[in-house]
């Protein structure tokens, strides 16, 4: 129900008029009777969620806790209306805030008037200012459009009001799974972005962005943004256009090439933080603009609260925007922003917010097979709810044992609930994705995860109270339990998608993270050579557990190291195994795009021709990237023009469909000659090929693990246990890599991201893990002493396919110990 003018809300609030009312919200002016001055102040009223799951309401109330919390965290910002109260009454909740008087930006942006670039500069740095502050707190927006943002009549300055998360609250419903999510997408047709339009969508840093930059590009080209066309090709927005009626806008490239970004339509394009914005912005220059002239005020107030903002918020089903008619706006002159004033600056202590692909436990990156448990308690670790989130990530993992994110969040969790001091360090692992976001293949993202859930579960396990008051949590009682000088571990998971352009983006919000200690990351070499120098410049240890290229042996980096050995080492198995064959001519096929696959066909070819073997590289049929790429036919042209030889696979770590066209070549050879490869054939996706051939003898593929062949005897059995089944290479390399880095940290009184360089480069550095002992060569950083194996392919009933891999030394599965029947 409506509030009347003249009731008393709270005991506190009396009514004086409605404003307005909204898809989500009413808002009110009112008098605050207990202050003695009697200062007009703004309400807002958001009911209740409509939900028969008492859960829905339960989280509504800690959103709106967790809101008002971060809105009174910039109270001490001028250019954000003060928070007065917050409470909830008569199925509503309610907000008290401070009431301003000015104009919206909106009525200095009518149709067909343009700004000037040096007025839409000024603009963008008044309120990049604001949210650079905003952002800083971990507050995003999410509904910035020109109603919310109000000229204040008595400075003239920019005021950001109207913050979109609070609506939020109200439109919080839950599934037949029981996952509570918002029911319809929060922001203003036009001014959000295509990722907005998903209620599912996690808000970022880049929606302000994007909206800014949307309504610097309005005021640019007197134009409203749904009536700007898209490009067919991108879906970006064409902004830079002139016809006959309407000359182009008069704006520099500079500036031109800006706004382009700012509103790129996927949001991986566009500015990932404001200080990206605001470094181009400083290359431009330009006079200083004049002041602004000010505008005919009069009575007419506008509250803090736009009436417009009220319903901004519609339910859309689309990714593109729905186009509106326009709204007839009372024509003037636009006016000049004025730069803003310095703003306080928060708390250094709080992370910036983690763009999507990046989380510690408050987002879902790995998709199992039933996320219900595993979703509410991700949905608890975001609303800080660390003890429901601990308890029913611990039943997702008993639903589902093979799931290492899981394990990782519910260590996190473990760390908050029971108050724990740790140390923080990331791992970015590839999530290969279908165009539009939705996972294709997540196993090499698990088997790595699984290596550093294990090292940090052990850690954990260590801390004081967790094996008396949590004796459900996964590896007690085999698991040795060893606590970094009384300290637990943190694990933030990123995923590069193994492209670059993400990858690039992982690596400068990691850099930017001071908790920050250490990466385990990249995996392919492709993702590491792209940014390796990121990491360096910014004095972060890299290590990683997959890059192998010998292209960073020839120009080292002080604080990147590795744990897999590099592809000299890898060659020489490969090589060795096919002279032993009596096999002395080799066929490659590889990716020549790829920094791993180039570097292992260099080694390899130049190990083999000194032993005496001779190579051949098709003209047409090398390059297993290549999306058109004929098995047959290429192997009908080796058996023409190179007659019998070996086959020397190399397909890239999963960046393209090489290790799918990689195996569609074996199929091809059906076990005529001899086929040798790289780890990356290491895949369920060679086990399940073996179903389809006769035979598949001639077959050797490089490891350096494997658990019949463990240095430390433990971690098999560990593993066995823990996960319910055997782990692979991947997984043990990053448990390594994972380990290492925990020494690192234990050696150390104060541990720093300079110190972790130090410690891990000191050439008495020694650190014991699943592939043996870890140390590194003080010029290369590569690993010294690193293992080198290959296996193959036997048939053993009791495996997923009939088929696995044991070490090529083992003629059967029998012989290798395995009991498969």
């Amino acid at each position: 129900m409506c509030l009347n003018p003249g009731e008393i809300l709270a005991g506190r609030y009396r009514i004086i008029a409605r404003l307005g009312q909204g898809g989500f919200a009413r808002t009110y002016t009112a008098q605050d009777i207990q202050n003695p001055e009697n200062p007009p102040c703004v309400i807002k009223e958001i009911p209740f969620p409509q939900s028969e799951n008492p859960q829905v309401l339960e989280r509504a109330r800690r959103r709106f806790q967790r809101e008002a919390r971060a809105l009174q965290t910039l109270r001490n910002n001028s250019r954000i209306p003060e928070l007065f109260n917050h409470f909830e009454e008569n199925g509503n909740f309610y907000l008290v805030q401070e009431f301003m008087e000015g104009t919206p930006l909106s009525q200095e942006l009518p149709p067909g008037q343009r700004w000037t670039e040096a007025q839409a500069i000024a603009f963008l740095r008044e309120i990049l200012e604001i949210l650079n502050s905003i952002h800083q707190a971990n507050v995003i927006h999410r509904d910035i459009t020109p109603s919310n943002l109000i000229r204040r009549q008595t400075d003239r300055q920019i005021v950001l009001i109207d913050f979109g998360a609070v609506r939020e609250i109200s439109t919080f419903t839950s599934n037949s799974t029981g996952e509570i999510l918002t029911s319809q997408a929060i922001g203003t047709s036009g001014y959000m972005p295509a990722e907005q339009y998903n209620p599912r969508s996690v808000p970022q840093l880049y929606n302000d962005i994007y909206a800014l930059g949307i309504i610097a590009i309005q005021a640019l080209t007197g134009q409203h943004p749904t009536n700007l066309p898209p490009d067919p090709a991108t879906c970006d927005i064409i902004w830079d256009y002139s016809t006959p009626n309407r000359p182009a806008v008069q704006v520099s490239d500079n500036l031109k090439n800006i706004l382009t970004t700012m509103v790129r339509y996927h949001f991986q394009d566009r500015y990932q933080s404001v200080d990206e914005v605001l470094q181009d912005l400083d290359s431009l220059q330009l006079p200083p603009p004049p002041p602004p002239p000010l505008p005919p005020v009069g009575k007419f107030r506008w509250l803090l609260f736009g009436v417009a903002g009220l319903g901004a918020g519609l339910a859309m089903g689309l990714l593109i925007p729905i186009i509106f008619p326009l709204i007839s706006i009372i024509s003037r002159e636009p006016t000049l922003p004025t730069p803003s004033p310095t703003l306080p600056t928060p708390s250094p202590s709080l992370p910036p917010p983690s763009p999507d692909g990046v989380s510690s436990g408050e987002k879902l990156l790995v998709q199992p097979s039933d996320v219900s448990l595993k979703q509410r308690g991700i949905n608890e670790f975001a609303d800080s709810n660390y003890p429901a989130a601990l308890k029913l990530l611990k039943q997702s993992w008993k639903e589902e044992r093979k799931d290492p994110e899981a394990l990782i969040y519910m260590n996190n969790a473990l760390l908050k609930a029971i108050n724990a001091e740790y140390y923080t360090i990331a791992i970015v692992v590839p999530i290969r994705r279908n165009q539009d976001g939705s996972i294709l293949n997540a196993n090499l993202a698990e088997e790595l995860l699984r290596g550093i859930a294990q090292a940090q579960t052990e850690v954990n396990l260590g801390l004081p109270g967790v094996n008396e008051n949590n004796k459900d949590f996964p590896g007690q009682g085999f698991l040795e339990p060893k606590a970094i000088n009384g300290k637990g571990l943190k694990v933030i998971i990123a995923d590069d998608r193994n492209i670059k352009d993400y990858a690039v983006k992982r690596a400068h919000y990691l850099v930017e993270r001071p908790d920050i200690l250490a990466v385990i990351g990249h995996y392919t070499s492709d993702m590491t050579v792209k940014t390796v120098d990121i990491y360096n410049d910014n004095k972060l240890v890299a290590i990683s557990s997959g890059s192998t290229t010998e292209e960073l042996t020839r120009k080292p980096r002080k604080y990147f190291f590795r744990t897999a050995p590099t592809t000299r080492i890898e060659a020489e198995s490969l090589v060795n195994q096919l002279i032993f064959a009596g096999e002395k001519k080799a066929a490659v096929f590889y990716n020549p795009n790829s920094p791993f696959s180039l570097s292992l066909w260099e080694e390899f070819k130049k190990q083999f021709e000194a032993l005496g073997g001779t190579t051949y590289k098709s003209s047409n049929y090398d390059d297993l990237s290549n999306n058109n790429f004929n098995a047959e036919a290429a192997i009908k042209e080796v058996d023409e023009k190179a007659g019998k030889t070996a086959l020397l696979l190399i397909p890239d770590g999963q960046v393209t469909n090489s290790l799918e066209n990689a195996i569609e070549m074996i199929k091809a050879n059906n076990d005529r000659n001899w086929v040798v490869g790289p780890w990356t054939l290491y895949d369920p996706g060679t086990l399940k090929l073996a179903t389809q051939l006769n035979s598949i003898e001639k077959l050797g593929i490089s490891v350096f693990w494997h658990p019949l062949i463990s240095f430390d005897k433990k971690f098999p059995q560990n593993v066995e246990k823990l996960w319910g089944g055997p782990v692979n290479t991947r997984a043990a390399l990053t448990y390594d890599a994972a380990r290492t880095l925990i020494k690192a940290l234990e050696m150390q009184q104060k541990p720093s991201r300079e110190g972790m360089q130090k410690t891990l480069a000191d050439p008495n550095f020694k650190a014991a893990g699943a592939t043996g002992i870890i140390e590194f060569d003080p010029n290369t950083r590569n690993r010294l002493n690193p293992p080198k194996r290959l296996v193959h392919i036997v048939p053993c009933s009791k495996e997923q396919f009939g088929f696995t891999f044991v070490p090529i030394e083992f003629t059967t599965a029998a012989a290798a110990g395995l009991k498969c029947e």
